[in-house]
């Protein structure tokens, strides 16, 4: 009788063991797919979409939530005042500190160049892919712009990079 407590008891310990083992080596040891989630101070700089950098670099503000959500805001130039709404999208975890995003702004009223590039009444979507490269407090992204009118007919792309930095 003796025996069997003690096998029992053995078990027990050694179940206890290997799951403490198991709980901190997933924690330790693999990508933890809710790195991204808080708010981001995000550096972009449009491109080409041939590497060649258009104007300057500009920030943004990217808030991930839990429930793979996002919303973003942004202080790029080129709009007029009022003129883009904020984003708000979609992201998800595509395994290995990366992830992908989508988020749709209405673009309010049309503007025409001068000042270029001028942008007309619509939405702007953007795609990204996020990557985790230095660390869980900054990534890098490249992104994917598209521009479309009231219709739903596309007129502009373009693209971009950016680093991001978690607000803390």
């Amino acid at each position: 009788m003796n025996t069997g407590i003690l096998k029992k008891g053995f078990a027990i310990v050694v179940l206890a063991i290997l799951v403490s083992f198991l709980s901190w080596g997933a924690a330790s040891g693999t990508p933890n797919r809710h790195e991204l989630v808080g708010t981001w101070t995000v550096t972009v700089q449009l491109n080409n979409c041939s590497g060649t950098a258009v104007g300057g670099p500009f920030q943004s503000l990217l808030t991930f939530n839990d429930g793979e959500t996002m919303i973003e805001d942004t202080t790029n130039p080129s709009f007029a005042v009022g003129q883009r709404g904020t984003g708000h999208g979609v992201w998800e975890y595509q395994g290995w500190h990366t992830y992908t995003a989508k988020s749709v702004a209405f673009i309010n009223f049309t503007t025409l160049p001068p000042p270029p590039p001028g942008f007309t009444a619509g939405t702007q979507t953007i795609t990204q892919t996020i990557e985790f490269n230095n660390g869980p407090d900054e990534w890098t992204a490249n992104a994917q712009v598209q521009f479309t009118d009231t219709t739903g007919t596309a007129y502009r792309h373009a693209c971009a990079t950016a680093t991001g930095q978690r607000f803390q």
